[in-house]
């Protein structure tokens, strides 16, 4: 049987009034030179609220992308948002990357006293581009918001609501009421764990200690392994948590 042909995903920043739209020269010169996409080829496009079949026009240098129908909306998901301490650069540009496969809402880059590095703003736009290729990649619309970099004390007293969890080896176990929730927060540290005071800090604020088992994960394992519990939650036996 011969193979369906890949239909490209494309992140446009458009409002989509016109049905017509002029690529720039930075996306005309990947839709053919890098994803070498011929005249008159079918493609999606979606720029964060809406997403559209279309077809491509190549004349030369100059392309443009014509919307053909609107695709239906996916079901807006809960807010979940993913808070991690300043780690190794290639773990968390994977770190963003999943986050984003596994439906986070929001990612925020927190230091602490064991984070890695103590100044990632320069980052950012990088980790956008993550963000963007990710979510063309695995079908979501909506992107996940990355905020700008912050010390813990900033972070914590900026969440307050009753859905914040810490992971932490010690804590209880998840619970199916802890998803119940339509604004979730939760706190990956790093590599070596928190100092005691920035867990009082926590505490005092009434975030709550979750584990997902005995073990001492990573960081980026934490990230995946929660995600994918908070993802599935309806399907996962309260038994099994």
């Amino acid at each position: 049987m011969k193979q369906q042909k890949k239909i490209h995903r494309i992140y446009i920043n458009s409002e989509f009034k016109s049905n017509n739209i002029l690529c720039t020269t930075e996306l005309s010169h990947r839709i053919t030179n890098v994803l070498r996409m011929k005249n008159d080829e079918k493609l999606c496009v979606f720029n964060n609220i809406r997403e559209y079949e279309a077809c491509l026009s190549i004349d030369g240098k100059k392309v443009s992308i014509n919307l053909i129908e609107e695709l239906p909306r996916v079901k807006c998901q809960n807010r979940v948002c993913i808070a991690v301490s300043v780690i190794n650069m290639k773990l968390m540009d994977l770190i963003i990357q999943k986050s984003v496969e596994l439906g986070a809402t929001d990612f925020y880059p927190v230091y602490t006293k064991r984070s890695q590095y103590k100044n990632v703003d320069k980052k950012i736009d990088h980790w956008n581009k993550i963000i963007i290729s990710a979510t063309e990649q695995c079908g979501r619309l909506m992107m996940m918001k990355i905020h700008e970099p912050s010390n813990l004390e900033g972070f914590i007293n900026q969440h307050d609501n009753k859905a914040c969890y810490l992971l932490n080896p010690e804590g209880d176990k998840f619970s199916p009421n802890d998803f119940y929730q339509n604004d979730i927060t939760v706190f990956i540290g790093p590599e070596g764990g928190f100092e005691d005071n920035e867990l009082i800090s926590f505490k005092e604020n009434n975030w709550k200690s979750r584990s997902i088992n005995g073990n001492i994960l990573r960081t980026e394992t934490a990230c995946i392994s929660v995600l994918t519990l908070i993802e599935n939650y309806d399907s996962i036996s309260r038994h099994s948590l």
